[in-house]
């Protein structure tokens, strides 16, 4: 009880530096103790208790693709061992993590990050997020990331074949 009176009065004062009037909608925090790969963590609540999340509109390359591990490099770099805002769009997957939006103590939305970086597609088969796809298309343009590759090969796509 006393870890999360302590985590809580820690959380509201970081809030209470930052302007407020910017903060996205959110229902929890957690501390981001392990990336699993460019769009899946694990998150600690309040609470103690871990949580896998997906996170929502986007699909990230998996390990053994071409920038498996740089996505999963830098997701790591904006999100682990940091406390990250939680609002959740689907409590259970099929695979039973909860899909979600993550956003930084600062406001800014990790999934956008990964866009932007190349480090990620945009998921349309689950998103129909037009801010989403136009910072798909801004990396494509720009070759940044996995877009300097010619025909990068989309997750879904890898993963049917692999199914093969």
């Amino acid at each position: 009880m006393k870890k999360f009176i302590i985590f809580t009065l820690l959380s509201f004062s970081l809030f209470a530096c930052k302007n407020t009037s910017k903060m996205p909608d959110y229902d929890f925090t957690v501390k981001v103790v392990a990336v699993t790969d460019g769009d899946t963590f694990k998150g600690l609540t309040a609470d103690n208790k871990q949580i896998t999340f997906r996170m929502q509109g986007i699909d990230a390359p998996e390990k053994k693709q071409a920038y498996g591990n740089r996505s999963k490099e830098y997701l790591s770099e904006l999100i682990f061992d940091k406390t990250v805002l939680i609002k959740i769009q689907t409590k259970s997957d099929r695979y039973g993590r909860h899909v979600v939006w993550v956003y930084t103590l600062d406001g800014k939305d990790v999934s956008a990050e990964m866009l932007k970086a190349g480090m990620a597609w945009h998921y349309k088969q689950y998103d129909k997020s037009e801010e989403y796809a136009n910072l798909e298309n801004q990396a494509r343009r720009k070759q940044t990331g996995l877009w300097k590759d010619k025909n990068p090969t989309p997750p879904w796509e890898y993963r049917k074949a692999k199914k093969k």
